[in-house]
């Protein structure tokens, strides 16, 4: 996989992909909600195809905002990942637009969330 950006002006999401050692590093950046819930899918199921560390790591540090949709899409995602025994690993840092949503449905006792990518690689 090479370095790149799969950005939409019109979504509101930019995805950016790339690789750390094995490990395939998923990076978003702008609004996860019903519009770009799909994109967001979509980067990890590819994220999951080209990593071979054995686990993919999603950075949302950047994320403004981390709607109902987003939420669903990080449950199926994880899923997806753990089904194909490549666990994700989510980067949130302090980022309140997506801790706080994580914390009021419980979902951070779901996810594997750490407070940076190095940590998540490191783990």
């Amino acid at each position: 996989m090479t370095e790149g950006e799969d950005a939409s002006a019109v979504s509101g999401l930019q995805v950016e992909h790339r690789m750390a050692g094995e490990v395939a590093v998923v990076v978003v950046n702008g609004k996860v909600d019903h519009a770009t819930a799909h994109q967001l899918m979509q980067a990890v199921r590819t994220g999951l195809d080209h990593t071979r560390g054995g686990f993919c790591v999603l950075d949302l540090t950047a994320v403004r905002f981390l709607g109902g949709y987003g939420l669903s899409a990080l449950l199926k995602a994880a899923r997806t990942a753990e089904n194909r025994r490549q666990p994700l690993r989510i980067a949130v840092d302090h980022n309140r637009p997506v801790v706080r949503p994580l914390e009021i449905t419980g979902l951070e006792e779901f996810l594997a969330l750490y407070h940076s990518v190095d940590e998540a690689l490191q783990a």
